[in-house]
């Protein structure tokens, strides 16, 4: 009976010793993902009630990511004309040396409200993001943008500017009215 009690309390103490290495190896992954950048992209409207949409790119890492690179499929097109696109494409071809904690980076896309009313644009885009963190390369990340999602949203709604136009005609008709 000696010995099958001895081998129970090696099988227990060989399971405690798994699941301690096992939450060792967590918890280690868990602080080093901690001290690593996160650069997410988006497309979102621009801040201020416009209906633009701008692709924005933001570190919300606790570090300084490095050497990031963007890759799009399918190519952004906003259907602006002009050069919108073309600047877009420029400046995510290029590889950013860094980009600090909080740093957020945006760019033109398209005005939604005219971007929606076209069937020909692409509505879905997958971005991967590489960069280099403290701790050397950061996982590649893929995210996809789906635009569609945004189509219902407050992408028409009057923006502060012509809110405070409309308010200026009034109070000038006010005045010339005394």
């Amino acid at each position: 009976m000696g010995n099958w009690i001895a081998g129970c309390a090696v099988s227990i103490s060989l399971v405690a010793l798994y699941f301690s290495y096992a939450q060792f190896m967590l918890n280690r992954r868990i602080k080093r993902e901690a001290g690593q950048p996160y650069v997410v992209p988006d497309i979102q409207p621009r801040e201020g009630g416009s209906g633009i949409l701008v692709f924005t790119l933001q570190n919300i890492g606790s570090t300084v990511a490095r050497n990031v690179e963007i890759d799009v499929d399918p190519p952004f097109q906003g259907g602006e004309g002009g050069d919108w696109d073309d600047k877009l494409r420029v400046a995510l071809g290029r590889r950013l040396s860094h980009l600090p904690p909080g740093r957020r980076l945006e760019w033109y896309f398209t005005f939604g409200p005219r971007f929606y009313q076209r069937a020909d644009l692409p509505r879905k885009y997958t971005v991967k993001v590489r960069a280099t963190g403290p701790s050397g390369p950061v996982e590649e990340m893929s995210y996809l943008i789906d635009l569609d999602l945004m189509q219902e949203t407050a992408l028409d709604r009057e923006t502060v500017v012509a809110k405070l136009g409309e308010i200026a005609k009034y109070v000038s008709k006010q005045a010339r009215q005394r």
